[in-house]
């Protein structure tokens, strides 16, 4: 089975430079202008389906995708960003001394989620993929990490760190096509 997986559109925060995890914020204009360019390549592939993050940002560059296909657009949680935590809508000089202490000590205490359960949710996304929609074309709007995360979990069974920072991270709007297997 393959898939079409897009990142989503560049946003503002992107460009502050602000930690995004599971905040609602919106593509900025050079990341509409991304979206569209992404758009236009897939608008003659033949989509049954899209699969989208439920934050806005994914859900804006699902629907400007969508306006050349029409088609259902699934929400499913499992392809939601990682969990920032305590990080979420700060810059990297915003975050304290205390702050970065204890998430060396302990990053569940900061509400960050682990590459354990990031691997698990996205393994389990595409083992529902494979068993509903092996015959369908489907297009998965998502994040940088988790769509890099699609891309391990169609190369690797199991997780390992070194091998997933080995993979070149998704592009704002970035399109690829990955293979499932069977």
């Amino acid at each position: 089975m393959k898939i079409f997986v897009v990142r989503h559109g560049r946003t503002i925060w992107n460009e502050k430079h602000i930690t995004q995890g599971w905040s609602q914020n919106r593509l900025s204009a050079l990341g509409k202008g991304q979206v569209q360019e992404t758009a236009e390549k897939l608008r003659d592939t033949k989509l049954d389906l899209i699969f989208s993050s439920p934050l806005m940002r994914t859900m804006q560059t699902t629907n400007i995708i969508n306006q050349f296909h029409k088609v259902k657009v699934i929400r499913d949680g499992r392809l939601i960003e990682d969990n920032k935590g305590i990080f979420t809508g700060k810059t990297d000089k915003q975050i304290t001394k205390e702050e970065w202490a204890l998430f060396e000590k302990d990053p569940k205490a900061c509400g960050i989620e682990s590459w354990d359960e990031i691997f698990a949710r996205v393994k389990d996304f595409i083992n529902f993929l494979k068993e509903n929609y092996a015959d369908k074309k489907v297009l998965v709007v998502t994040h940088d990490r988790i769509a890099l995360m699609i891309e391990y979990c169609s190369i690797y069974d199991a997780f390992d760190e070194g091998r997933y920072k080995a993979l070149n991270r998704f592009k704002n709007a970035e399109c690829r096509t990955i293979d499932l297997g069977k």
